[in-house]
């Protein structure tokens, strides 16, 4: 069963999910890259998620949550997401604004790491499908691909072709 179908209303949700039914449309990617946040949440439905897979990949042009999936993505760590856990390793010195974020109540980042997993998030765009050349802070748009360059760290719904 997806985890958005009958998941318990008060679980983490995972920042970096697929475009998929029943998933929160997130913010939509600028053009330099970065993530326009929506004010509130926006469930998806299975008309938007047809007419977004026309043309480029969903997740090349928004962000989307869902709920944690926690062991049963190869993110999960055994107690936590490894994702944002590697970006703010790989990055003590990153700061930014706190963007206005419609599910930071329940997020697994920001249950994780707070303020800073706030500050990172605008920058990370989901989809992995077609590579993108690594770029350097500041302003960095993190692409999960480089996150997961560790075969154990690549997610079956989070990461990865459809």
């Amino acid at each position: 069963m997806p985890p958005s179908q009958g998941a318990d209303p008060g679980a983490a949700l995972c920042p970096s999910a697929r475009c998929e039914e029943d998933a929160f449309l997130l913010g939509v990617v600028q053009e330099e890259g970065s993530i326009a946040f929506l004010s509130e949440r926006m469930k998806v439905d299975q008309f938007f998620v047809e007419l977004a897979h026309q043309g480029r990949t969903p997740e090349k042009r928004f962000r989307f949550a869902d709920t944690c999936m926690k062991a049963a993505c190869q993110q999960w760590t055994g107690s936590r997401c490894g994702v944002i856990d590697r970006l703010i390793a790989d990055n003590p010195e990153f700061h930014g604004a706190l963007p206005a974020c419609p599910i930071r109540s329940d997020c697994r980042w920001h249950k994780q790491h707070g303020a800073r997993a706030c500050a990172i998030c605008p920058q990370v765009v989901t989809d992995l499908i077609e590579p993108e050349p690594p770029r350097q802070l500041p302003g960095r748009r993190w692409n999960l691909r480089e996150i997961a360059a560790e075969p154990a760290l690549i997610g079956p719904r989070r990461i990865g072709k459809t």
